[in-house]
């Protein structure tokens, strides 16, 4: 399983377009996702810039996306691509769970089931200075709102029953949360209905730099992902943390093969070099990591894109496909089928086990212009 972080190694100036291109040429390689991750404030500018006002020392790689909003970039790539799954980076520190909800359940409707959400925890001081804020969150207050926030908009996207529809005279198969938190209070229900795959695929970068069992990340991305990007320093690095976070999600009750983990792969392809690597060595260290149960599968990030792109689509994948480790070609299905995930389930009864009627609720009337 590979993945494409399409926010990285950008031009300075990267348009949407561009952005659209990576896609179709990750698409062509028939990787799993585009990922896009996203700050909410430029950084500090790096010493040594010009005179501008921002030093000259900030990258696009450094905003994200060029600084694009996440979730509307990749609905534009919804509607340029056909496969490919669309993982946004989406803060739980500065973010509300309904309109989080409702517009991630919209990136899953318009792409026909190929949304995911990076659940995004950090808070330092330049994002927490644009909310109101003086001091960056501290890491206990921000994993606590995540767990939170993250309930809520779960209980959303489930407050409709998989065939529910807006009509009077019949029992509703939508229903309020009514949740009462630390952090929230919500109400509900969504009005969006219940997407293709109940809930876009869950996805959690994990800070590495700390020791594994003193890790918050760790202890998250255990509990509540599905799907895990790293950026390990070895092999060994990533074997040990493979092993504790799906230890500590076996103690949550949960299946053995989750969460599935993704380390980062820089790449830069040349056919035939003595001092970068080939596809065939690229292929061999993505195969021993694999084996070493260091890795699930990659997050690709190319030396350089497009070109660097295009190299690994052209090379290394079909190095992969020889070796029998990469698929020939997209079978039907969401983003949760592709990482052999289920669809959480309806938890409303079905109409034959309902014993009582219930009475309509009283939506507001829809007018027309």
């Amino acid at each position: 399983m590979l993945h494409i972080i399409a926010s990285q190694h950008v031009s300075e100036n990267p348009s949407a377009e561009a952005f659209i291109d990576l896609a179709r040429t990750a698409e062509r390689g028939l990787l799993d996702a585009v990922f896009l991750d996203d700050r909410l404030a430029l950084p500090e500018p790096t010493p040594g810039g010009d005179d501008n006002s921002n030093g000259g020392g900030i990258s696009a790689a450094d905003v994200g996306g060029g600084g694009l909003e996440p979730l509307t970039l990749l609905s534009a790539i919804a509607t340029t691509t056909d496969h490919i799954g669309l993982i946004a980076t989406l803060s739980t520190t500065f973010s509300e769970p309904y309109p989080l909800a409702r517009s991630l359940a919209s990136l899953d409707h318009i792409s026909h089931g190929r949304a995911g959400w990076s659940i995004g925890t950090g808070g330092d001081l330049d994002e927490a200075a644009n909310f109101n804020m003086d001091e960056p969150v501290e890491a206990a207050v921000r994993y606590e709102r995540a767990a939170e926030l993250l309930d809520v908009v779960t209980q959303l996207w489930d407050s409709w029953a998989d065939d529910a529809v807006l009509s009077r005279g019949q029992a509703p198969r939508i229903r309020e949360i009514e949740h009462t938190g630390l952090f929230f209070k919500v109400r509900g229900p969504l009005n969006v209905r219940r997407t293709p795959q109940g809930w876009p695929l869950l996805v959690h970068q994990a800070d590495l730099t700390g020791p594994v069992h003193e890790s918050n990340d760790t202890e998250f991305a255990a509990r509540y992902a599905e799907v895990v990007f790293t950026a390990p320093q070895d092999i060994r690095a990533s074997t040990t943390f493979a092993r504790e976070v799906k230890a500590r999600a076996a103690a949550y009750g949960r299946e053995p093969f989750l969460p599935i983990i993704l380390p980062s792969l820089t790449t830069l392809v040349r056919p035939s070099s003595f001092t970068v690597r080939t596809p065939k060595q690229i292929a061999d260290v993505m195969e021993e990591w694999t084996q070493a149960g260091a890795a699930d599968g990659f997050t690709v990030r190319p030396s350089d894109v497009p070109g660097g792109l295009t190299a690994f689509v052209d090379h290394v994948v079909p190095e992969l496909q020889r070796r029998g480790l990469f698929r020939d070609a997209y079978l039907d299905g969401t983003l949760r089928d592709r990482f052999g995930l289920p669809r959480p389930e309806d938890h409303f009864p079905t109409y034959d086990t309902l014993s009582v009627p219930q009475p309509p609720v009283a939506w507001p009337a829809l007018a027309t212009v």
